[in-house]
């Protein structure tokens, strides 16, 4: 059996002061008609037999709207927001030792369907053969500074195009990131995983013991879920195991990927008017090129001899800041925190 994961517990904070935690990027319209994570449950259903989302308690009641259809039963509740690692142990806890696990994040945008389709059905069919830990490499279509990047190694197997890992990058500088591109060896971290319920939990036991006995004992008796979350680590999958693992792979992905991780990235995917702007909502402009202007009030917004900017509008708050700076918009949610 094939089942996808859908992590879809993130707040997208860098998306502020649209995202917030009462509505998530997840729950929001970005390129397309619908949601990111109508989306997201739309292509895992083109090859998993079973879906089984991870959330928070408090996004619970935006899934029952968003996706009425989707079985309620397969909504799995953290109760405390512990990173992806423990998140991804959850959702596999719910599946048998030779089923295979496709991971996805809640809140990308994926074009060309068929090539995607491709990439992930040649992922299953090296996960289902063989104890490894296949994760989806992006790319690089430019030396892009908001990405971990994946450096490829030896070829694994030629006919699905995959390579072993031979190290994970962080998010480098430009500098880096345009060596990066210019190599040819590296790809864009998506955050996408495949493997074998058992091979999983074999890296489990081995990188991380601690979530690894906690998954135990939450299958052994399901109502000491609070109680054992609350002790878990916050740890990511690729700190806590991909970084760690020696049995890691990649496979390369030529699809057209983006992670709505910041306002440029919004931009980067929307449609641009004659003068290079995006422009959503009510606003009146003189003489402004190259800008995202989001404008969820009724309120006009009047904007003139600008350029490169990125300006949202929502009753949660007003941000203006630079095109190419939007990495520090967590700075900003960060202090409204502290206020809170």
């Amino acid at each position: 059996m094939i089942i996808a994961v859908i992590m879809a517990g993130g707040i997208g904070e860098r998306l502020w002061p649209l995202s917030t935690r009462k509505k998530p990027k997840q729950f929001h319209i970005f390129g397309a008609e619908k949601t990111l994570i109508e989306l997201t449950v739309e292509r895992a259903q083109a090859f998993a037999d079973k879906i089984y989302i991870v959330t928070t308690r408090e996004q619970k009641a935006l899934f029952t709207n968003y996706l009425p259809n989707f079985p309620q039963q397969n909504i799995l509740i953290e109760p405390f927001r512990r990173n992806t690692a423990p998140a991804i142990a959850l959702g596999c806890l719910h599946a048998s030792d030779e089923d295979i696990i496709v991971v996805l994040p809640s809140d990308h945008i994926i074009r060309d369907k068929e090539t995607f389709e491709r990439t992930m059905n040649s992922a299953i069919k090296e996960a289902s053969k063989n104890n490894i830990l296949v994760t989806i490499g992006i790319t690089p279509n430019s030396p892009h500074t908001g990405y971990g990047y994946i450096e490829r190694g030896e070829t694994f197997n030629s006919e699905t195009g995959s390579f072993t890992v031979k190290k994970f990058h962080e998010k480098p500088s430009f500098d880096v990131a345009q060596r990066y591109v210019k190599d040819g060896r590296f790809y864009w971290n998506s955050g996408m995983f495949v493997w074998k319920k058992s091979s999983f939990d074999k890296a489990l036991a081995s990188h991380l013991k601690d979530i690894n006995s906690a998954m135990k004992e939450i299958k052994n008796d399901y109502s000491k879920l609070e109680s054992v979350y609350k002790g878990m680590p916050n740890i990511s999958v690729d700190y806590g195991i991909m970084e760690k693992a020696d049995n890691v792979i990649v496979i390369p992905a030529n699809f057209y990927w983006n992670d709505v991780g910041s306002w440029d990235s919004v931009y980067d995917l929307e449609e641009k008017d004659e003068n290079g702007n995006v422009v959503k909502g009510n606003f009146i402009l003189h003489n402004v090129r190259n800008s995202l202007l989001v404008n969820t009030t009724q309120r006009n917004i009047g904007i003139s001899h600008v350029e490169d900017m990125i300006v949202v509008v929502s009753n949660e708050g007003t941000l203006l800041c630079h095109r190419g700076e939007t990495q520090y918009v967590r700075e900003i949610t960060k202090r409204l925190e502290e206020k809170a």
